[in-house]
């Protein structure tokens, strides 16, 4: 037995021995692969026994023993992408750690400026890292987010400088045109107004004024949530009720491991603009009609055709016809922007600050047209005392925009319909060197002094918008204890618009002259205070409560003042009009908040929050004021419970759910009867009707029958989602349906005459948005090189279909305007665009006169969808050793556009269609009505009779047919390129730089696919606010964008 024993120990030995001669220990340092800093606290464990392992010091230095039996090491760390590395034949393993935005436990912002980990969440929620706004940037940051927010769709309005952009998140849900999402910058709630905030929110006077968001800097941005649903915003109340648009700005701190207190970063990017796209035109035909030349007669092409001919010019010269095909590119300048931005910045543990300055000068592409914007910001916090900590955040931006183009065709100033229309004859040279006569006089285009040339228009008959803004807030932060503390916060947004319209004395069509100021005062208040509770229950659950009251006071005043029929030339005053009309317009409404929101955790993957809100409106009647919204979101982390092994191909798994409601009210005084000033705002269609009349004011009673009753709009929310990674971080899945019914719509019904009045405000109508937003994003190639290719695509589909409207009324105009167009809702239906168009047989053929041989049409035809059926941006990123390229890819699929443009070239025959086949006459296909001997139809027959070109040309393009100029508003678009290269840290060591970098970048580069012919289908004429989309009328065309970037931090 003892003989067994001692055998028994000296095995023991030896197998311990020869164990411990087959363990060693791995050694290395583990940095980031974005700066090459050390990275301290990077787990580092055996991937077949992940309970064993250990940390990285402060130097991002490891040791670990391993086995004969390990062969590859795992390295995480919170914020940076999870690697597998094998284990080799070498004792040393260094290793880069790329950062990763693929992890659910990575914290967001949402509503209030909270900071919450994603994995809690219920809902839905896309973050836009900032530095995304400043690399191929815009100066509407709105542009930037792009094809980039599944479910998220930006409309660029048109190429004018400082244009507006209209965003829509998962689609229109209300009649009354209020179909944008909340602005918040470091929780404080901005205007988005074009207007005057709540009402005639257009392209004043045919001059696209642009979007407030476009206030906010793109240099000052952190980051920017988008939240969706009504689950994630039910806290800010009605006005989030189309989602929210949550910007934290940066903040203070020291530059990392550095050593300096104060970093401080330049920013410097130049630009230069065009056209995207012009209209093709023939350059076959002259100005005149039926093949006959006739200088008079301008924005015509159905003159002869252009032989070299001796002819009398438009001013009555003798030339040889020659065609110019460039006349109107020609017109276009090249816009140049220009971006300097300064930033200094410091932090420690007591308190940060940072100051931000950045100037945006930019010239357009119309002549004449500038932009100056000048931005100053702050954002400084003090920890005050052990439990009092206070921040202060401000912005104020002055914005002066001169020369805007007015858009449209029935102003006498329009320069877009000018150039379009200028004959193929007359080159751009000659109309820029011939603007006045001998005499001072100005020339018109058709020799009749009617038509107004576009260079005498862009000299003298001059537009400013002048903004000067400020934002900001103050919040105070008390911490009574580890579990609880109060926030206050107040804060402030307040912006004066000035905007100036001249029309020169001596202007055709205002040969009087005119001169306009108008001056739009918004002020909001934003009074926020919340208790936050957090408790750890027990081992496996955790409680946090937030209970809030919020005061909101928004406030408009506008006052207009017109001088008509000038003494002088070029003097702008009051005292050198003969005419003078004044008329103010004012608003105020103030909104009270109560609201709570209790999260419960258990287990650190499991999450239940409900939220509730009550608002009192002051825009309701006394007994409906008050409503309440409740919501409830659930969050399961159902990875958290999947064997580990599983970490190895499924790194992170989400199931969220949530239902929630949320009320709204409406525009002030619509719960009685008001009187309204009247002005030539909107007459510019009635030659010689100016308001007031013969100098006195005049207003109008409204001729709207109010409401006393009127209730709150409620909108109801479903969503369903799922969030998955899987290979490390290497594919992520982020995928959600939505069900949206909003219901009390209030809207505005048409009575009979009888009684005196043509509307009555009522609730009523239901709409439906049933969606699904798909977000893919992969890591295809990343090889131990350093190369590495992102792909990501962000898919949106949303059927908007309204369900009811009022008890016996089928449709609802929601925006009307010319040739007969309207936009409306049809129960069945998606919005639609409305206006005249072809007959058709049961057989879908085209009805033709017999006799004519023209086309036949009815008013009323539904044309299509205004809205796409989806949406989908593709972006690809490839990285290198410091160098990045990226590329996006915008795809819009589903719904109609209407041209002004296409219709007029067309019917001037300027068009390079209208040339086809010599303009020979030619038999249209469709068929003839055939009739019995009473005049009923009894069949159709294919159509014989010929018509001429111009013929056929003018009858489909005339004001009152819209099919022939509407077409699908598909496109594939280059939204952006941007190539940048950040310079390695050792070439500037020895150099007072921390960092350098330098970029080239391009935006609306390319219009890859579309089937709307002349201009870019994504224009729109309607501006930002109202619900009106699918039209385009004379605007001013979208620009492609390419510039260099240098960014230096000291």
């Amino acid at each position: 037995m003892k003989k067994q024993s001692a055998l028994l120990l000296i095995c023991s030995f030896l197998l311990s021995v020869q164990l411990w001669a087959q363990e060693r220990t791995i050694r290395g340092t583990v940095i980031s692969a974005d700066d090459q800093t050390p990275l301290p606290g990077v787990s580092v464990r055996i991937a077949e026994n992940e309970s064993v392992g250990t940390i990285t010091d402060i130097d991002g230095k490891y040791e670990l023993k391993v086995g004969s039996d390990a062969t590859a090491l795992i390295f995480s760390f919170v914020g940076f992408e999870r690697k597998k590395v094998a284990i080799g034949a070498e004792n040393t393993i260094n290793v880069s750690l790329r950062t990763s935005s693929l992890d659910l436990n990575e914290v967001v912002v949402t509503a209030n400026a909270i900071v919450r980990e994603k994995k809690e969440l219920g809902y839905a929620v896309t973050t836009i890292d900032g530095e995304e706004t400043t690399k191929a940037r815009d100066a509407n940051v709105l542009n930037t987010m792009a094809g980039k927010v599944p479910g998220v769709r930006v409309t660029s309005q048109s190429g004018s400088l400082g244009g507006g952009a209209k965003i829509i998140i998962r689609g229109a849900t209300s009649l009354s045109g209020n179909n944008q999402p909340l602005f918040v910058v470091d929780g404080n709630p901005l205007s988005n107004s074009g207007f005057n905030g709540t009402r005639n929110d257009i392209i004043t006077g045919g001059v696209d004024v642009g979007n407030r968001a476009a206030d906010i800097n793109p240099d000052d941005i952190e980051s920017i949530s988008v939240l969706k649903g009504a689950a994630a915003t039910v806290l800010y109340g009605s006005r989030a009720k189309n989602g929210a648009i949550i910007i934290t700005t940066k903040s203070g701190k020291s530059l990392k491991g550095s050593g300096k207190k104060t970093a401080v970063t330049l920013n410097s990017s130049v630009r230069f603009d065009n056209p995207l796209r012009l209209p093709d035109f023939q350059n076959e035909y002259a100005q005149g009609d039926q093949g006959n030349y006739d200088a008079q007669n301008f924005a015509n092409g159905w003159g002869p055709k252009i032989n070299g001919q001796r002819v009398l010019d438009w001013k009555g010269d003798s030339t040889n016809l020659r065609a110019y095909p460039d006349n109107v590119k020609n017109f276009y300048e090249t816009g140049a922007t220009y971006i300097n931005s300064v930033s200094l910045s410091q932090g420690d543990e007591n308190g940060d600050f940072r100051f931000g300055y950045t100037n945006l000068s930019q010239s357009g592409i119309i002549p004449n047209s500038s932009l100056e914007r000048n931005t100053f910001t702050i954002n400084s916090g003090r920890q005050l005392t052990e439990k009092l900590h206070m921040q202060v955040a401000g912005s104020y931006i002055n914005t002066v925009t001169e020369g805007n183009a007015r858009q449209g065709g029935n102003n006498p100033s329009t320069t877009i319909a000018l150039i379009n229309g200028l004959p193929r004859t007359i080159s751009q040279e000659e109309l820029q060197n011939n603007v006045v006569d001998e005499f001072g006089n100005p020339y018109g285009l058709d020799g009749n002094r009617t038509i107004n040339n576009p260079y005498w228009v862009t000299a003298h008959n001059n537009t400013l918008n002048d903004v000067d803004r400020f934002y900001g807030n103050a919040t105070l932060n008390y911490k009574f204890s580890d579990n609880v503390s109060a926030t206050y916060r107040l804060a402030n947004d307040f912006y004066s618009d000035v905007r100036e319209n001249v029309m020169r004395k001596g202007t055709l069509g205002r040969v009087n002259g005119e001169y306009e100021v108008r001056d739009i005062f918004y002020n909001s208040i934003n009074s926020e205070l919340m208790l936050n509770v957090s408790k750890q229950l027990n081992e496996d659950f955790k409680f946090d409560g937030l209970f809030g009251h919020n005061v909101n006071q928004r406030s408009v005043n506008s006052t207009r003042i017109q001088g008509a029929d000038l003494l002088a030339k070029d003097l702008y005053t009051y005292a050198n009009a003969q005419s003078i009309s004044n008329t103010s317009d004012s608003e105020l409404r103030r909104l009270y908040g109560l609201f709570a929101q209790l999260r419960f955790g258990y287990k650190d993957y499991l999450f239940l929050e409900l939220t509730g809100r009550n608002d009192w409106s002051s825009t309701l009647p006394v007994d409906n004021r008050s409503y309440f919204y409740p919501g409830a979101s659930a969050s399961f982390m159902f990875s958290e419970i999947l064997p580990e092994s599983t970490k190895e191909w499924l790194f992170s798994g989400k199931l969220r759910a949530n239902i929630a409601a949320v009320g709204s009210d409406e525009d002030p005084y619509r719960l009685n009867f008001f009187f309204t000033p009247l002005s030539d705002a909107f007459t510019q269609f009635v030659p010689n009707l100016l308001y007031p009349h013969n100098g006195r004011p005049a207003f109008a009673a409204t001729n709207t029958i109010p409401n006393a009753n009127l209730k709150p709009q409620r909108q109801i929310t479903k969503e369903f989602g799922t969030e998955l990674i899987f290979f490390g971080g290497r594919l992520r899945t982020d995928i959600n349906y939505y069900n949206i019914q909003t219901k009390d719509q209030i809207v505005q019904l048409t009575v009979p005459q009888s009684t005196g009045f043509n509307l009555k405000t009522v609730n009523a109508g239901t709409i439906q948005n049933e969606g699904i937003e798909i977000l893919l994003s992969g890591i295809p190639v990343q090889l131990d090189n350093g190369f590495t290719w992102t792909s990501t695509f962000n898919f949106g589909s949303n059927k908007q279909i309204v369900k009811e409207l009022a008890p016996g009324l089928e449709e609802y105009t929601l925006t009307s305007g010319f040739s007969g167009l309207q936009i409306k809702a049809e129960e069945g239906e998606e919005f639609g665009l409305y206006g005249g168009g072809y007959v058709r047989s049961p057989n879908g053929d085209v009805v033709i006169d017999e006799t004519t041989g023209l086309r036949q049409f009815e008013s009323g035809v539904r044309l299509g969808d205004i809205y796409p059926d989806w949406t989908l941006g593709i972006n690809n990123e490839f990285s290198y050793k410091g160098v990045t390229a990226s590329f996006l890819i915008d795809i819009r699929k589903g719904g109609v556009i209407y041209s002004n443009t296409v219709q007029d070239l067309r019917f001037s025959g300027l068009a390079a269609e209208t040339a086809e086949n010599g303009r020979a006459d030619f038999v249209d296909e469709g068929v003839n009505v055939v009739r019995d001997g009473s005049g009923a139809i009894t069949g159709y027959k294919p159509n014989e009779t010929s018509v001429s070109a111009q013929d056929y040309w003018q009858q489909i393009s005339n004001n009152s047919l819209a099919e022939p100029s509407t077409y699908a508003a598909d496109f594939v678009k280059l939204r952006e390129l941007k190539i940048g290269y950040n310079l390695p840290k050792r070439w500037i060591a020895n150099s007072p730089f921390a960092s350098v970098s330098i970029g080239i970048e391009g935006r609306n580069l390319w219009l890859i696919d579309s089937e709307v012919p002349h201009i870019d289908p994504e224009v729109n004429f309607f501006g930002t606010s109202l619900t009106g989309e699918g039209v385009e009328f004379a605007s001013v065309p979208s620009t492609r964008t390419i510039g260099f970037n240098l960014r230096v931090t000291l």
